[in-house]
């Protein structure tokens, strides 16, 4: 079953993952404690002069920018071997004052590697157990890096990785205030058992449910205040990420339903007579209209 979503619109959602370090200080308490109040109510916010790109009262200037990804998805789920493959075409917009000679990306899915920074640091029988000791193939295997060039052709370019991070070199920078850039990925993963809280794999009498989060390389976000931002992911986190349009094409087993946010383009090949029925309803009512309930197929 080949599931085509076309989402013709920004993210649903954005969360700026704010990494916060406590301030040490003198003043211990009888428990014991270092909290101090000062600190706790101290001035923490607006307190950066004003500049054409942001205000002191931390609203857009005057010459505020965001720069931009668009991705064009294709996946593949195995649902024996637990794998996705992927195929990524990213078009990368720079509207940046600042001409870029490499870009960073996001591999969430190296959290799940047993060398990875997350696994370091959070016990096996912590609160956030991830993986909870599963041993497998982890992370993604990148198989091919390549650059759209002028003609129509691809060009390889190198790349490195760093935990979940991949550096992509550049053999000509990306223009400043407005110059774009066609990445091609090709990759794959195993979905680990139980993941990081939004990734996982439940087993019913009915086959198995899969959670997929985090699935394909994702563009890191460069801005005014600390330029590249590569916090290397570590679970108890969540995202800041660029805006940008998604076309995607989910192939998966007959057997399985797929839900994911988007325009689905394709429901006379995927749906039933009666779902494409129940979907025209759904379309016209204010009122949940159940396409495929545990009663109806």
């Amino acid at each position: 079953m080949k599931l085509p979503l076309l989402a013709g619109l920004t993210l649903a959602f954005i969360a700026i993952a704010s990494i916060c370090q406590a301030q040490q200080t003198d003043v211990v308490s009888s428990s014991g404690s270092n909290y101090d109040y000062h600190d706790a109510f101290g001035p923490s916010f607006y307190t950066k002069n004003g500049n054409e790109y942001r205000a002191a009262n931390g609203e857009p200037g005057p010459k505020y920018w965001q720069n931009r990804a668009d991705y064009k998805l294709d996946a593949r789920l195995n649902d024996v071997t637990n794998e996705v493959s992927g195929s990524e075409i990213l078009t990368y917009t720079n509207n940046s004052p600042q001409k870029l000679g490499y870009l960073w990306m996001n591999l969430e899915q190296n959290l799940f590697k047993l060398d990875s920074r997350g696994t370091i640091i959070v016990p096996l029988s912590g609160s956030r157990d991830w993986g909870r000791g599963q041993v497998f193939d982890a992370g993604f295997k990148i198989k091919d890096v390549q650059l759209l060039v002028d003609g129509g052709g691809y060009l390889p370019v190198k790349y490195v990785v760093t935990d979940t991070r991949m550096q992509v070199f550049l053999p000509q920078p990306v223009a400043a205030e407005g110059g774009h850039i066609k990445v091609k990925i090709e990759y794959s993963f195993i979905i680990p058992d139980y993941g990081a809280d939004r990734m996982g794999i439940q087993e019913t009498k009915n086959g198995k449910i899969f959670q997929v989060g985090q699935w394909y390389p994702r563009m890191c976000v460069y801005d005014d205040v600390s330029g590249w931002n590569t916090v290397p992911y570590t679970g108890p986190a969540e995202f800041y990420l660029e805006y940008g349009d998604f076309d995607i094409n989910i192939t998966a087993p007959a057997s399985h339903i797929v839900v994911a946010s988007g325009e689905l383009i394709n429901r006379d090949e995927v749906y039933t007579a009666e779902q494409q029925a129940r979907w025209a309803e759904a379309e016209k009512s204010d009122k949940t209209v159940m396409i495929r309930s545990l009663k109806s197929v």
